[in-house]
């Protein structure tokens, strides 16, 4: 992954600190303990509910970065880096301040533990500027980077319209909260491909991404069963697409795509052959 935009927009200064983003998920629980208690000093974890504390060996933690050399290493030796954030803030407050982020309450009323650092989902609350909690959840923010496919990309934080002192809920309206939710079949793609192999080598934010392309290059043939555009999705991930654009898989589909035969038993058929 390409820093070299991010190092170079960072600060140097003392009046501005930096924090990185990171999933203690990404890394086996041993190796995220040891890192714990390495640098326990320096690390706080959003995950401060009394509902959630059971989960932040799995969850997101800030981690404090001295500088630009640190934040290097940092980010060579953690899996599962979100988000490098430039902050005016005490980063025990900052992660008292993000972690209003991690529950988020739908237009139905019911919460939602929410990856809100997503790079499909932060980008959009920080949009959100005429809502009382845009202040409560972004304010001493001066800078947020994400990681892309290739090389880090900053996003827009715009000042909040409306000052709050308050911590209020993060609740969304039926348009936001749409923009932020990904369709079943997305997160039944992702969840499954995460467990294997092929999906490691790539960050978390790309992996959605690519999910979302399987997923429409099987829409764009026709797969109108959502079974079939899932296992479409999953081989074409899992390193298979020679398979699926075979002549033997090419010559069946269209009995697929009328839905006479699942891809299921397509695939079946050409693996026996």
């Amino acid at each position: 992954m390409d820093t070299t935009a991010l190092l170079a927009a960072l600060p140097d200064g003392t009046d501005e600190k930096i924090c990185l983003l990171f999933e203690a998920g990404a890394q086996s629980e041993s190796d995220f303990l040891a890192f714990r208690a390495k640098h326990e000093h320096r690390l706080h974890s959003l995950y401060i509910h009394p509902q959630l504390v059971a989960l932040q060996n799995y969850g997101p933690w800030l981690l404090e970065v001295d500088d630009k050399a640190q934040l290097r290493d940092f980010l060579n030796l953690l899996s599962g880096s979100v988000a490098v954030i430039a902050y005016t803030h005490h980063l025990p407050f900052l992660a008292i301040q993000l972690s209003r982020g991690c529950t988020i309450v739908s237009p139905a009323g019911s919460t939602a533990l929410v990856r809100f650092y997503a790079s499909h989902v932060i980008p959009v609350l920080a949009a959100c500027t005429e809502h009382n909690w845009h202040a409560s959840l972004f304010s001493g923010i001066t800078q947020w980077w994400l990681p892309g496919e290739t090389q880090w990309q900053p996003i827009s934080i715009t000042p909040s319209k409306t000052a709050s002192n308050e911590a209020p809920l993060i609740r969304l309206d039926n348009t936001t909260w749409e923009q932020i939710s990904d369709k079943p079949e997305v997160n039944s793609v992702l969840n499954v491909w995460q467990t294997m192999a092929t999906s490691q080598s790539f960050p978390a934010c790309a992996q959605r991404l690519m999910v979302i392309r399987a997923l429409k290059k099987a829409a764009s043939l026709g797969l109108e069963k959502s079974a079939d555009r899932v296992l479409y999705a999953l081989c074409y991930l899992n390193g298979e697409k020679t398979r699926l654009e075979s002549e033997a898989v090419c010559a069946l589909l269209p009995g697929v795509i009328a839905g006479k035969v699942p891809l299921a038993d397509v695939l079946l058929k050409t693996a026996v052959e």
